[in-house]
This record gives structure tokens, sequence and C-alpha cells, in this order.
């Protein structure tokens, strides 16, 4: 994009926000977006507490908390991006600090991919080969795994940034942006969106082919509907960017639109946790706990007293 960053066109050119956005003249879009960052922002605060300070761990709450601080991050960014966009108010002081938000609302974007990807592999490892997974599978593995995972993505975001984003101050070719957007391309279309669509399908086929299975547990319908999500909102965000370096003029318009669906994504999670974890009869007069206990228990793992319903069993391998 020619003197522009990848999250707020022309924000990251060092031109005069009135050279662009003229004062009254806010785009409906962005009311939308100043709306309902902050809902979701709220509410993956909320859920980031139960998760940290309330509930028992099992490997997958791991992933959700990992993924509850990325959408923090992008939300909070795109918030006030949004906000300084609108209002010309000068939230955002300086090239420098634009570019900041900017860059961490990539940063939360890839690290989200990649996280779903994994909860959605890991999911269907558990379900293939329950006994491995019950007996073998490395106790701190998901923690190793998130770790690797903000690496990547703190790697791919950074080469984004060198080489596409801040090439008024890096001055790198043409050449090596393209080959970036290549890599990130294939990284993000050949490698994780595949993974997690054929995981998540072998997923939802074993589950649908073992009725006790898809009864039992909520986490199978709470993976499967945050990738639908993800997907439907969030995916074609991630394709307008890696063209909007090439063809800006041609795809701005959808700019804003990417932005507010990346938004909408992020702020449904936990919407989605507390939908598919409550009760239809008892649904809004259940505590929070009880309702993300339920959405999150992980039917491999051998059950532990609840504090909730002081209720202990031994769970059934799926």
């Amino acid at each position: 994009m020619d003197g522009a960053n990848a999250t707020l066109p022309n924000a990251s050119s060092g031109q005069n926000a009135s050279d662009w956005n003229p004062r009254g003249d806010i785009p409906v879009v962005h009311w939308a977006i100043m709306t309902i960052s902050p809902v979701g922002f709220v509410e993956n605060g909320v859920l980031l507490w139960f998760l940290c300070f309330r509930m028992r761990r099992n490997p997958f709450t791991v992933y959700i908390t990992h993924l509850s601080i990325a959408d923090i991050s992008l939300l909070f960014c795109i918030f006030i991006l949004s906000v300084d966009y609108a209002f010309q108010i000068e939230l955002t002081s300086g090239y420098y600090t634009i570019v900041t938000l900017s860059v961490t609302f990539l940063f939360g974007y890839n690290t989200g991919l990649y996280l779903l990807t994994a909860i959605s592999v890991e999911r269907c490892l558990s379900v293939l080969y329950p006994i491995w997974y019950r007996c073998h599978r490395p106790k701190h593995q998901s923690a190793c795994v998130c770790a690797l995972l903000w690496a990547l993505s703190c790697l791919v975001t950074t080469m984004e940034y060198v080489k596409c984003i801040d090439h008024e101050e890096q001055s790198p070719s043409r050449g090596d942006c393209r080959a970036v957007i290549v890599f990130i391309g294939v990284l993000s279309f050949l490698v994780f969106t595949p993974l997690m669509l054929v995981s998540s399908t072998v997923l939802v086929v074993k589950i649908r082919r073992n009725t006790w299975a898809s009864h039992s547990s909520k986490l199978y319908l709470v993976i499967t509907v945050t990738i639908v999500i993800f997907l439907i909102c969030a995916m074609p965000m991630r394709l307008l960017y890696l063209l909007y370096y090439e063809y800006w003029a041609t795809f701005r318009s959808l700019h804003h639109v990417s932005l507010l669906f990346s938004t909408i994504n992020s702020s449904a999670n936990p919407f989605i946790y507390f939908f598919v974890g409550s009760s239809k009869k008892k649904r809004f007069k259940e505590s929070l706990k009880v309702v993300l206990t339920r959405a999150f228990k992980d039917e491999t793992q051998p059950r532990r007293q609840d504090d909730g319903e002081n209720a202990t069993a031994i769970e059934t391998v799926v």
C-alpha cells in the first residue's frame, strides 16, 4: 500500500488526518467498531479473569486463555485507532505510535489464527488417538505450543512491518515485500487454514458417528463454532490485507468492512462460550463459572471434583 499501513490506510504516511478524513464525515462502520470493540474487550477481560483465577485448567483452557489475550490486544488497538481516525483528536501522537498499534493489531490477528489451528488439531488428535492423548501427552504441551505460536506470530508480523508497512523508512524493494506476501499467504492459506479445516472436519465426522460423545461434551461445539465464525469473519481480512499492498486502489472500499468483521470475530468468542456452555432450561440463571466450566470441560481427562456442583466421577475416553 503506497503511503498506508495495514490497519488504517494513510495513517502511517505522516499525512494530516484531515487530508483524508474530513471532520464529521465518520463512516458508519467506524461507529460500529467503536461500539462493538469495548464490549468485546470487557467480555474477553472477564473471560480471562475466570480462566486465570476461578477455574481449573486443562489443556484447552490454556489455549483459550492465550486466544483471549490475542483478542484483547486486537480489540484495544482497533478501538484506539478507530477513535483517532473518526474524531481526529490525536489519541495517537505521531507516526510510530500509530504504526505500533497497527502492528499490534496484526500481531493479535496472526496469533489468533495460529492458536485456533492448534486447538483444532489437538482436539482432533485427542479423538483419533485417545490412549496417546490420555497417557503420553506431555504435561506442558499446551504452554509450549502457545509460546512457539506467539514467537511465530511475532516473526511474521515483524517481517510484514519491516518489508511492507514501514517501506518509507526502511526503503526495501517491492520485490522484498512481494516475497513476504507470498510467504504469509502460503503460511496462512496453505498451512494453517487447511490444517484447521481438515482437523475440524475429521473432528465433526468422528463425533457425529458417536452419539454419546456428541452429547457428552460441549467443547467440540465450542471449537467448531469458533472456527466457523473465524473463517467467515476474520479469514477474508488476511487475504484482503495481502492484496492491499499491491492493489490498494481496487480493494480500498473493503478495508473498513474487513476491520469490522475482524472486530466482530474477536468480540463473539466469549459469547459463543457462554451460549454453548449454558443450559437451555437455566440460561442466564447459572453462574458464569458453571457455564464456562461446562463449555471447556475436557471429556478425555479424568474428572476432578467440581467446585460448583461438588460431584466426582471418572470420565470415559472418547
